[in-house]
C-alpha cells in the first residue's frame, strides 16, 4: 500500500479551516491578551510570567496560519476559473478588513500595518505575472534566460511594494507565495525553501508544524462549497470585529 497515499487526508477545505483556528487563536492573544496586559487590567489573578507563557504560547500557535493561507492561495491560483475574479475577492476583503484589523491590534488606524488580505493580493498578482511571463517566452520562443530574469523582476517589484506599503508579513510573504508557486512539482523542497524564508521572523521556528500538516494534503479541495466559501473570506473581517468588541468590553469592565 502507498503510505503516503495512505496519510495524505487533508483536503483544501480542512487546511483552510486549520489555517482559521489557529489565526483566531493567535489574534486572541495579540488582539486581547498582549493589550489589556499592558494596560495592567488583564487578569488579575495571574502573574506576569504567566500571562507571558500564555501569550507565548498562543503566538505560537498562530504562526502556523499564514503558510498554510499562501500554499492555498497558489492551490487556488493554480485550479481558479477566473484569476480576475480571485484577485478582486481578495482586494475587497482586504478593503473590508482594514478598519477591523487596524482596531482589533492598534485601537485606532494604522497606515504603517495593512492586514494579511493585501499581502495575498499582492502575491497573487505576482503569480499572474510569472505565468504571463513564462507563456509570452515559450510562444515567442525567447532566450532561456528572459523568462527567470523576468520573473526576479516581477518578484522584487512584488516583494518591494509589500515592503514599502506595510503590508503583513512583508517582503517575505511574497517570497514564500513565489517559493510555493515555483516549486510546486517539488515537495518537500518547496516547504523547506518555505520554512527558510520566514524563519528570521519572531517566533516563526513554530510554523513548522504548518509545513508538516501541508505534507499531508491530499491535493483536492474538497466539498464544493458554492458561495459558502465566502465564509472563510468573511472570517477574517469578522472575527477580528468580535475580538475588538470584546477587547473593548473587558477594557471598560475592567479598568
Amino acid at each position: 500500500m502507498n503510505q503516503k497515499a495512505e496519510f495524505s487526508r487533508l483536503s483544501g477545505n480542512m487546511l483552510k479551516i486549520i489555517a482559521c483556528i489557529t489565526m483566531f487563536i493567535d489574534h486572541i492573544g495579540a488582539a486581547i491578551i498582549y493589550p489589556l496586559a499592558a494596560e495592567g487590567i488583564l487578569p488579575i489573578n495571574i502573574s506576569y510570567k504567566e500571562l507571558d507563557l500564555i501569550y507565548r504560547i498562543l503566538r505560537g500557535i498562530g504562526r502556523n496560519s499564514f503558510p498554510i493561507f499562501c500554499f492555498l492561495l497558489v492551490e487556488g491560483f493554480i485550479h481558479t476559473h477566473s484569476k480576475l475574479k480571485y484577485a478582486i475577492s481578495l482586494l475587497i476583503f482586504g478593503i473590508i478588513s482594514e478598519l477591523p484589523y487596524d482596531f482589533a491590534m492598534h485601537n485606532s488606524i494604522k497606515l504603517d500595518d495593512n492586514n494579511v488580505y493585501f499581502t495575498l493580493f499582492i502575491g497573487l498578482l505576482v503569480l499572474c505575472a510569472i505565468e504571463a511571463i513564462n507563456s509570452f517566452s515559450a510562444k515567442k520562443e525567447l532566450h532561456f534566460l528572459i523568462a527567470p530574469i523576468l520573473t526576479g523582476c516581477v518578484f522584487a517589484a512584488g516583494a518591494l511594494l509589500s515592503y514599502v506599503l506595510h503590508m503583513d508579513y512583508s517582503y517575505r510573504g511574497i517570497a514564500l507565495i513565489t517559493v510555493f508557486y515555483l516549486f510546486r512539482f517539488y515537495t518537500p523542497f518547496n516547504l523547506l525553501a518555505g520554512y527558510i524564508i520566514l524563519l528570521p521572523g519572531n517566533n516563526e521556528m513554530y510554523s513548522i508544524f504548518a509545513f508538516l500538516i501541508l505534507l499531508l494534503y491530499n491535493r483536492k479541495r474538497g466539498k464544493n462549497l458554492g458561495r459558502l466559501k465566502y465564509l472563510f473570506y468573511a472570517f477574517y473581517p469578522a472575527h477580528l470585529l468580535i475580538l475588538f468588541l470584546i477587547k473593548s468590553y473587558l477594557s471598560n469592565a475592567l479598568s
